[in-house]
């Protein structure tokens, strides 16, 4: 991306530092909430973790709404006559990329409020849908929610979905520290602004890493976006006969909700702010990043000039590793730590959207300063094939994985922080699924798909073929109602129980049972790879171990026989005690025309969603759910918790009424 800068002045810059500042402590939150005298508020939630000290109760009141970025609140807020009000938290300018376009705001920010915690503290959201027509649910990616199932956020699984005009109270205690963020999960409304940053900060005590850095900020969390200059509902299933609303590669990229467009056919550039970070010379910096994509593309990121320590990925912790270039997937986290030892300046901060993405040259940049005073980075901004120097690489898109490689680091090869459960090594799981997944392509029999009385889920590829999703051959559709909290008539179904006379792909309800404390192998593998296909793959309510990364080099069509020799290689391994301390993950990149192997231990009852992290591969049957136990061994449903199913009574008229 070629982008041309104009100078920041150091008032200007202090004012914007002030609103970021104000943003993450969490000040945005209704003050006409209900809310207890004992409940703590966003600002005060936000503290030195320390071992000693009681837990609390942190309340958010999320108001969910059709907004505008880029609208007349910026030019209310920036003109002459309101200037000095840019650093007050109540003007809701919603900058973007300087492309005015409806989104649905939460508290009208984007991203939405950051939730900062600490460790066992108890959190409260009140969720008030006030979008006309549309139903809402958030699902908090990365909270294992043991205690909690009931609000993991998944619709028609474990709730209904909140409709128009009505509040949902989630509520669940902050189990697992780390880097998480909070997300709809309803059709593709993520990339239209649901979404937000969840820290759950430990004791430094008690911190693997504590020792290794000075600051771990509100202001250094970094959310990465993409973003369509239109509302995403355009693009599912999309248009046939305007290529700009095929396919899911989105406009831009923004960073904490900020950048700047170039135009890639006018090469001209909006002049709205971009993000600014600050460091202190000599000092160490935990940075937490969270790619919260949604289309196809990945994210590669680095900082000009420096070398980043990794350590941890999707909050749990590794053994450090230097690297210079950190590629992630929607719903990864990557955690790094910043030395500011460089010459006291300024440097760029590059992320470049790969894949689809380089089409269109889709990127963002933002700053890093060493000082207010010091505005902008002495070196040109870097473009989007002029990019920064690689280095030494975290997810390599084309790396083989499954053995070393010099420049390069891959998730399965970092090391847990701490000793692994000795279960995990067993050479036998308790269950071992190989699930391939695919897209299904209907462009063969389009004259009977469209034909009358059939109503298959789809969408328009970039290709124009009209697809839609599979995994192991299963397309999944949601039952009428959540399992968890209901007795819904929907049944199950597998790939050892398909409904009678289900056409190819099969649309059901896809579920793998498995008991209670068992131990479960998943084998997930790119069976049809599509060029510049990387399927990030997310379990809920778990963070699995990491075994095996690989990949077939030659792009063939991945056959049952291929996986068996691949499965025979990683059980020989395990009886040679060749895994040691598998690293922990809930969200893997699949390597195209590769697999990835990884297990957890089913101790967590209720029922988890399973699926690409690729919103429109999700909306249209890229899912599965692992029903783990029964319902004796879940918590009891809460009182009054919301009800939905199919409502057909007999007929009003004749005998039967």
């Amino acid at each position: 991306m070629s982008v041309c800068f104009e100078q920041f002045n150091t008032r200007l810059l202090l004012k914007r530092f002030s609103i970021i500042i104000l943003i993450f402590l969490g000040f945005f939150h209704s003050s006409t909430a209900q809310q207890s005298d004992e409940w703590s508020r966003p600002e005060e939630c936000i503290r030195t973790c320390k071992s000693d000290q009681p837990p609390k109760t942190c309340y958010y009141h999320f108001r969910l709404e059709y907004y505008t970025s880029y609208g007349r609140a910026c030019e209310l807020c920036s003109s002459n006559v309101t200037n000095q009000l840019t650093s007050i938290p109540w003007c809701q300018c919603v900058e973007g990329d300087g492309i005015e376009k409806t989104i649905f705001s939460i508290n009208r920010m984007l991203p939405g409020p950051s939730i900062q915690v600490c460790l066992h503290d108890n959190i409260i959201i009140d969720v008030e849908n006030d979008i006309e027509g549309v139903e809402v649910t958030l699902h908090w990616h990365g909270l294992f929610q043991n205690g909690f199932q009931y609000y993991d956020g998944v619709p028609q699984l474990t709730q209904c979905p909140i409709t128009s005009r009505t509040t949902f109270r989630y509520q669940f205690t902050a189990q697992n520290a780390g880097t998480h963020f909070y997300h709809s999960h309803v059709a593709v409304h993520k990339i239209d602004g649901q979404y937000g940053s969840l820290i759950i900060r430990e004791p430094v005590s008690e911190d693997p890493h504590g020792s290794l850095f000075d600051f771990d900020l509100p202001t250094h969390v970094i959310v990465l976006s993409d973003y369509m200059h239109y509302l995403s509902m355009e693009k599912l299933p999309g248009l046939f006969r305007n290529p700009q609303f095929r396919g899911q590669s989105p406009d831009d990229i923004l960073i904490n909700g900020r950048g700047r467009f170039m135009d890639p056919n006018t090469n001209t550039t909006t002049t709205t702010p971009v993000e600014v970070f600050q460091v202190k010379p000599g000092k160490r910096y935990r940075f937490r990043v969270i790619n919260s994509f949604s289309t196809v593309c990945l994210a590669e990121f680095a900082v000009e000039g420096h070398t980043l320590q990794l350590i941890a990925q999707d909050g749990e912790n590794v053994e450090p590793r230097l690297v210079n270039t950190i590629i992630t997937g929607s719903g990864e986290r990557v955690d790094f730590i910043l030395t500011a030892n460089q010459t006291t300046t300024a440097y760029w901060i590059q992320v470049r959207g790969l894949g689809e993405c380089q089409e269109k040259r889709v990127g963002q940049l933002a700053i890093l300063t060493y000082s207010a005073n010091v505005q902008m980075p002495n070196s040109p901004p870097p473009g989007y094939f002029q990019g920064l120097s690689q280095g030494i690489l975290y997810n390599p898109l084309d790396s083989e994985c499954n053995t070393e490689q010099q420049g390069s680091i891959c998730y399965n090869q970092l090391r847990a922080a701490n000793e692994v459960d000795k279960e995990y090594y067993k050479v036998e799981p308790d269950y071992r699924f190989a699930l391939p997944f695919a897209i299904y392509s209907y462009n063969s029999t389009q004259n009977t798909f469209f034909r009358g009385n059939n109503y298959k889920q789809f969408f328009v590829a970039v290709s124009n073929d009209i697809v839609t999703s599979t995994v192991d051959g299963i397309s999944y559709q949601s039952p009428p109602g959540p399992p968890i909290s209901q007795h819904v008539q929907t049944p199950i179904c597998n790939r050892n129980k398909l409904p009678e006379n289900c056409s190819d792909p099969c649309n059901c309800f896809h579920v793998l049972p498995v008991k209670l404390n068992s131990m479960v192998e998943v084998i997930i593998y790119d069976q049809d790879p599509q060029p510049d296909l990387y399927h990030p793959f997310h379990l809920h309510g778990y963070a699995f171990k990491v075994f095996d990364v690989g990949r077939f080099t030659d792009g063939r069509k991945i056959s049952k026989n291929d996986i068996n020799s691949v499965i025979q290689r990683h059980v020989k391994k395990l009886k040679s005690n060749g895994y040691h301390r598998p690293s922990g993950k809930d969200t893997v990149v699949v390597p195209n025309g590769g697999w990835v192997i990884f297990r957890f231990k089913a101790d967590n009852p209720g029922w988890w969603f399973y699926h690409c992290h690729f919103t429109w591969h999700t909306a249209v049957g890229m899912d599965l759910a692992f029903q783990v136990g029964e319902a004796h061994d879940l918590p009891p449903v809460p009182r009054g918790f919301p009800r939905c199913n199919n409502f057909q009574p007999p007929p009003m008229f004749g005998s039967d009424y």
